[in-house]
């Protein structure tokens, strides 16, 4: 799959070279705070791009760094989420409240119990409510066509899934079926709990050098390729 400017993750998670969740400092919170902050910025102008299409722009996205202090490994996530489709109280609750926002992070190297450490990456999601789902269920069957023509040729990305709670379903292949499934389970899960809050069904993918390169360039753009269909079902 081509995306509008090809991404280098390990150039992006170069500066984190060294840091380990285990051993941090005070002063290294703060600064790998700030590097997350730094390569998600770095990150924004290319995925604006993907977000924009021809005679189109991105001008009703909205974008922003959220910092997480408290969460030592994934210090912040940079949020897009569209700006007509919100409430408008406040950035942050109208990035986390949106109907549906493509979301990513940064986390740490980590080491585990034998000592094994455990590389930095990204954390990337697209997150649908409710009224999101709907317009998914919408969608011609070509979006996700398109998509799954896009990717063969390679091996799968794996890992690639719908996450909730209990189950891992896997995006591809058969896309459009598995995002059905996926909607499906999160309105029963959702009726199950009794709950007044919709079980968001969440796209998630997480990529480290253990992984192909490619398959980071390939899932950010299917995501935003997804994120950009939604917006635009959500104008008809």
């Amino acid at each position: 799959m081509t995306t509008p400017l090809m991404l280098d993750p390990n150039a992006l998670l170069k500066p984190l070279d060294g840091y380990i969740v285990e051993d941090l400092t005070s002063a290294d919170i703060v600064a790998t705070g700030a590097i997350a902050s730094s390569i998600l910025g770095d990150l924004a102008a290319p995925v604006l791009k993907m977000l924009s299409v021809v005679g189109d722009s991105a001008d009703d996205i909205a974008l922003e760094f959220f910092p997480d202090p408290d969460d030592e490994s994934t210090p912040g996530t940079l949020i897009f989420w569209p700006t007509t489709r919100t409430s408008v109280k406040s950035t942050y609750d109208d990035a986390h409240q949106a109907e549906y926002s493509l979301r990513l992070a940064v986390f740490l190297s980590e080491r585990d119990d034998f000592d094994a450490i455990y590389p930095a990456g990204f954390s990337m999601v697209l997150k649908l409510n409710e009224s999101a789902c709907a317009l998914v269920n919408n969608l011609p069957p070509a979006v996700f066509e398109r998509l799954e023509f896009q990717m063969k040729g390679s091996p799968l990305p794996s890992g690639f899934e719908f996450l909730d709670d209990s189950e891992h379903i896997p995006v591809v292949p058969n896309m459009r079926r598995q995002f059905l499934k996926a909607i499906s389970r999160a309105h029963s899960v959702t009726a199950k709990k009794r709950s007044k809050e919709f079980e968001a069904v969440m796209v998630h993918y997480i990529w480290d050098n253990t992984e192909p390169e490619s398959h980071f360039a390939t899932v950010l753009s299917t995501l935003a390729t997804l994120f950009v269909a939604i917006h635009h079902q959500s104008k008809l």
